[in-house]
Order: structure tokens, then sequence, then C-alpha cells
């Protein structure tokens, strides 16, 4: 009993994680994700904190934990929100000053 429910539980993570190396895979409706990467290094902490930003629409800031083995890391996390453009994914913000205006605080 206990051999077919490990087999079965490494069949469905089969499923879920094959072809998604290097991906960002999420749940939207339960706000979950993960990333399983290849690049992981050596000195890096086993168990950290980490921090995912989405370089491309639909734009997901979401933080979670990262394990590393060997050379591979997995992250799963909580995606907090979407951002609505690309200024926004880079914290950047509207001026109301013009860009002369800024030249001259100096």
């Amino acid at each position: 009993m206990i051999y077919a429910t490990f087999v079965v539980i490494v069949f469905f993570l089969y499923l879920l994680f094959r072809d998604t190396m290097n991906r960002l895979q999420y749940i939207q409706s339960l706000r979950i994700y993960w990333i399983t990467r290849d690049t992981g290094i050596i000195g890096t902490p086993v168990v950290s904190r980490a921090f995912m930003r989405q370089t491309g629409p639909p734009w997901w800031v979401g933080t979670g934990v990262q394990f590393r083995f060997k050379t591979y890391t997995f992250q799963i996390g909580v995606l907090k929100r979407r951002s609505s453009d690309l200024l926004n994914q880079l914290e950047g913000r509207y001026m109301d000053e013009s860009a002369k205006e800024i030249r001259k605080w100096s």
C-alpha cells in the first residue's frame, strides 16, 4: 500500500514538473507559483527567502522560499500582485517635474 502511494505521488510530481525547468508555473486562482531552476550555485544556502518578478506580461510579483539541492533550486511562493506595465514592474514612477527641472536640483 505504501509503495503504491509512493509510486502515485512520484508519477503526479513527474506530470506536474515535466518540461518546466527554468519556467514560471502558477495556479492563478490559488495565487501559488513555483520555479525549478538548474542554475543553483553550490555556495548559496540550502533554504532561503526568495522573490520573483515576471519580466513579461502578466507582470506577476511574488515572494516565497527557495530550496537548493546540488546545482538545482526549487522556489515556491505566493503571488502578491500583478503590475499594470513595465514601469511598475521595474518599480519606477512617474514624476511631476520635467527633465529640465530635475537637472536643476544639483
